[in-house]
């Protein structure tokens, strides 16, 4: 099917002609295009005068006063910029790459020189030294020192899973009825919080326990933090998306997020080279600012639900119950009041996206979010203090190390669409479906991660290290594309829920990933010999199991063609439902 120009793409998947896959019209059909991007979510909406602004983020008094006019500037900054908002379908892809892009680069900006003050902190309780004398890196490397942070790291982890397994599905349900921009804003201000938490307490607080770092995680319940940040950055584009075009808008952002990691670990590489920790990690509040402009110049991709006279029949006795509880509309509370009433109903949408782990498929497919944790962290903090510890590199070293991999990554990434190409071509010898293409990619990158990893834990000598790190580094992306396959199951509608899910089992995963890779670091480091390398035969033991869970994943079968189109032209595409069980 030829590409539609983003005009003609913009009109049918962000007007309210198109507001679900079965075609039903709109409550008010407008014949404008672009309407989604027009309209003003709810949240942003309110009257002049600082009595309605305060109204909105509920509360007198000093504080209410004082957030009454905050929130009132942040609309007035929304209406300012609303007129810079972009409008096609694509236009937002490329903008929510670029957003991934700073996250990333922010995030592993900040990493290794948060990472290189934890040591030093911990290095100077081991051997008793005033916070003002300095240590040289390599005393720190000694085992307990080492085996201190990696239980720190790991602890730290699971707390954050737990945090966000709370706070995931609220946040999800919120992100479907208040609208994505919002969320994504709110979860902006929790992350930059969290992040701020461990510089703040090193630099001023020096002598408290180092497990009050872990205090910093209560900042992930304003928003979400970074996962619903991410949860976010994918609805939007799964929102502008078609099924054919879906996986490779997916790469796209991780495209951004490729080049996020190799320009941040090699600026702070740089930085600490030069400069130490402490300039990299200014750096990152410094331009802060401007990501969060970025966001607001994103438009609300979240597109308008139908009346209840235009649904059918069995969806309006399906949402029934929830009607006669939810006496209010989500949408039209305050923001303040719609999150707390996203908590209180999230065990019942809970219990609703439960149904989705009935399919076999979905619950087979949700396998890769089960270990992501576990192979996130082996390729990074892990992947750090391993080569530190064990190849007598520099913290600041490692970070050059991370860089030349994001050139890899970025390089199968650009493969992707071409290979692609190649195993849905009707004439070749694979002629996959587009479901298909994205099953049998993802297959292959886990493979190819298990036996990457797996060299990576045999090595001895830092060149086999790298080589297997390139092998593993071959199947990263794997996360969008798993996230192509389980979508096809779900309703358009039903998207952000299951992205929710999908980070909750990350959390069910993350005992998997932080204590149990720090279990098998200080093994490795007592035991030495051949079980030196044991964090990385455990992940590559989880990729083989990951690739075998997805070899038993069956293909949605087809429904029928569908109509995505207006008056003048039809956009054909097709539904998918999950195949029958055994």
């Amino acid at each position: 099917m030829p590409r539609l120009s983003d005009e003609v793409e913009a009109e049918h998947l962000m007007s309210a002609d198109f507001s679900d896959p079965d075609g039903l019209p709109a409550d008010s059909p407008t014949p404008a295009a672009f309407q989604a991007f027009h309209t003003r979510p709810k949240w942003s909406r309110s009257a002049s005068g600082w009595g309605t602004a305060r109204a909105v983020v509920g509360g007198g008094g000093v504080g209410g006063g004082m957030g009454g006019m905050l929130w009132a500037a942040g609309l007035r900054v929304n209406d300012v910029l609303l007129r810079f908002q972009v409008r096609s379908p694509r236009a937002v892809i490329f903008l929510l790459a670029g957003l991934k892009f700073s996250f990333t680069t922010t995030a592993t900006l900040l990493m290794i020189p948060v990472l290189r003050l934890i040591e030093d902190g911990i290095c100077h309780k081991h051997y008793g030294v005033p916070v003002s004398e300095p240590i040289p890196e390599m005393k720190c490397k000694a085992d307990e020192v080492q085996k201190s942070m990696a239980w720190l790291f790991g602890w730290q982890s699971l707390l954050a899973a737990v945090v966000n397994m709370i706070v995931a599905f609220p946040y999800g349900t919120l992100s479907d009825r208040i609208g994505r921009k919002a969320c994504l804003l709110l979860a902006f201000l929790g992350t930059i919080l969290s992040f701020a938490w461990a510089p703040v307490m090193l630099g001023f607080f020096p002598h408290l326990h180092i497990y009050f770092l872990c205090a910093g995680i209560v900042f992930t319940f304003v928003g979400g933090g970074i996962i619903v940040l991410f949860n976010n950055v994918y609805a939007m584009a799964a929102d502008v998306s078609t099924e054919t075009d879906r996986a490779s808008n997916f790469v796209c952002l991780s495209v951004g997020a490729v080049v996020g990691g190799l320009v941040g670990p090699l600026s702070a590489g740089f930085l600490m080279e030069r400069y130490g920790p402490w300039v990299p990690i200014r750096l990152v509040f410094f331009l802060s600012p401007f990501v969060f402009l970025t966001v607001v110049l994103l438009p609300e991709t979240l597109r308008q639900r139908q009346h209840p006279q235009h649904r059918p029949q069995q969806q309006q006795k399906q949402q029934q119950h929830h009607s006669q509880q939810q006496q209010k509309p989500l949408d039209a509370l305050p923001l303040a009041d719609a999150v707390r009433e996203a908590f209180r109903t999230a065990l019942r949408e809970l219990h609703t996206s439960a149904g989705m782990l009935r399919d076999r498929n979905v619950l087979l497919c949700l396998a890769p979010s089960l270990v992501a944790h576990a192979l996130a962290s082996s390729q990074h903090i892990t992947l750090s203090q391993f080569v530190s510890k064990h190849f007598g590199w520099t913290l600041a070293q490692t970070s050059f190390l991370l860089s030349p991999l994001g050139f890899l990554h970025l390089g199968i990434l650009a493969v992707l669409p071409r290979l692609s190409r190649t195993l849905l071509s009707p004439t070749g010898r694979f002629r996959c479906t587009g479901w298909g293409k994205d099953a049998l990619l993802a297959k292959v990158s886990f493979l190819v991660m298990a036996l990457g990893t797996l060299v990576m834990g045999c090595s001895w000598e830092i060149v086999v290290f790298v080589a297997g790190l390139t092998i593993a580094t071959l199947g990263s992306a794997s996360g969008p594309l798993t996230r192509a396959i389980v979508t096809e199951f779900v309703d358009a509608e039903q998207t952000s829920r299951l992205y929710a899910l999908t980070s909750m089992v990350e959390t069910l995963g993350s005992p998997l990933g932080g204590p149990v890779l720090a279990w098998a670091f200080s093994v490795g480091l007592e035991r030495k010999g051949a079980l030196r390398g044991l964090p990385y035969l455990y992940v590559s033991m989880l990729a083989a199991l990951t690739c075998c869970a997805l070899m038993f994943v069956r293909e949605p079968r087809k429904k029928g063609p569908i109509h995505l189109g207006g008056d003048d032209a039809d956009v054909e595409g097709l539904d998918y439902e999950s195949g029958a069980e055994d």
